[in-house]
């Protein structure tokens, strides 16, 4: 079961997220489910077959948010690699530590997914929730 959430946002020209969790990690896999929902419009019924980890330093938790983000987005573009599902294993605002769970997809897959330019830093959150738990939030220019 999903230990995070998302939510698409409107934002003018651009896609995005809003993450909430009761931890970092559980934000950061948020992230991960929304990222690819955004790219595919839904989650593709590929069998995860491979399994990767993915360790990132950062000099705090937007950072890492962002480079998170655009971890994932390369391993679609570069190694046709779609991330799945994800374990955070270890994080800190200094880095993170997970498992992703993913697939190979051709590249006519691949190519039909949503375009992005970056992550971007407007508008970039990743903090904790006054009333409990983490919450994040993630533009992306497309």
């Amino acid at each position: 079961m999903p230990r995070g959430e998302f939510r698409e946002i409107d934002h003018p020209a651009d896609l995005g997220l809003d993450l909430t969790g009761a931890d970092p990690g559980a934000v950061l896999e948020a992230a991960q489910r929304g990222l690819v929902q955004l790219l595919f419009g839904e989650t593709p019924t590929l069998p995860a077959e491979e399994e990767r980890t993915v360790r990132l330093p950062a000099d705090g938790y937007p950072e890492l948010l962002k480079e998170w983000c655009e971890r994932l987005y390369r391993m679609i573009e570069e190694d046709a690699f779609v991330p799945l599902a994800s374990q955070v294993e270890e994080v800190s605002p200094a880095g993170v530590r997970a498992r992703v769970r993913g697939a190979r997809a051709s590249r006519e897959t691949v190519a039909a997914a949503s375009e992005l330019k970056a992550v971007t830093w407007h508008q970039l959150a990743f903090e904790p929730d006054p009333g409990g738990g983490w919450r994040g939030r993630v533009i992306f220019d497309v």
